[in-house]
């Protein structure tokens, strides 16, 4: 008996780590978490500063310091701000596009047997493409400016977001639909009521990797196709020879990455508590 309730209690505690509640023990863990991070960044600063005293070079290792003083000006300066901002629009319109797209034919390709054998080897091809392969094409067919970034934020996003959903769709249990169907569902019923709760987690996962790949792939993209966008100041940077600057923009890049990713976390919980509740 012990040991049941150890058990118990180690899962309810686990799931209000998870659900974000759960009083003091809940806190305590968000704090513990939270000294993790600051850990991991002494040792990833630490590591740093040991290459930059090793080096010797600001232009092959700036230092943190550095880094940090150029991070600073960046967060302030309008011309960063302003092409971030075309970037993060580029990246909203291509996601947004590939969630039009990559949701519809998932759900699709889950539920029709026939359709997912038709379309499986055309999807797993393509995606195989290297993404730095479409680039001169799209330049060719969009010119420069948004079209091709567009383009390659929705082609890197479309596949993580169909083959999620697909995943989600065929994992629904049998029982479910038996069950909806006992009970006189309809056919839209099945889908609003059993299909669509089931599957928020697994589409919500596929925008996660959708939106991790564009935002890294419109950076690529932006190196070549553009003369505009956040890309396009790190290649400035880069040639001036301003590595600390070049350095302070890859850092801003990953938090707005984080910022963004933490966004669809938040979304996955509001959409789909009822994971959380159980």
């Amino acid at each position: 008996m012990a040991s049941a309730g150890s058990s118990l209690v180690d899962r309810v505690g686990d799931e209000e780590i998870l659900t974000g509640t759960g009083g003091v023990d809940g806190r305590g863990a968000r704090g513990r978490q939270s000294w993790w991070w600051v850990l991991s960044l002494i040792i990833v600063f630490g590591v740093w500063q040991v290459a930059a005293w090793r080096y010797d070079s600001d232009l092959l290792m700036p230092q943190p310091v550095d880094a940090l003083r150029a991070l600073g000006e960046a967060v302030v300066d309008p011309i960063v701000l302003t092409n971030l901002g075309i970037t993060v629009r580029r990246v909203l319109i291509g996601f947004v596009i590939s969630m039009a797209i990559g949701v519809p034919v998932g759900y699709l390709m889950g539920h029709s047997p026939r359709v997912g054998e038709v379309m499986d080897p055309l999807i797993n091809t393509f995606r195989q493409v290297p993404i730095m392969a479409w680039v001169p094409l799209s330049i060719i067919w969009f010119g420069l400016g948004d079209g091709p970034t567009i383009f390659i934020i929705t082609f890197v996003g479309v596949f993580a977001i169909i083959l999620s959903t697909v995943a989600g769709v065929r994992a629904i249990p049998i029982e479910l639909f038996h069950a909806a169907r006992s009970m006189g569902a309809s056919r839209s019923g099945l889908f609003r009521d059993v299909v669509l709760p089931a599957t928020v987690p697994d589409v919500v996962t596929g925008a996660r990797l959708a939106l991790g790949a564009a935002w890294g792939s419109v950076i690529c993209a932006e190196f070549i196709a553009t003369s505009a966008g956040y890309g396009y100041l790190m290649v400035r940077a880069q040639s001036m020879m301003a590595t600390d600057r070049l350095m302070a923009l890859m850092i801003l890049g990953a938090l707005v990455g984080f910022l963004i990713d933490r966004g669809l976390v938040y979304a996955n919980r509001q959409l789909a508590k009822w994971r959380y509740l159980t």
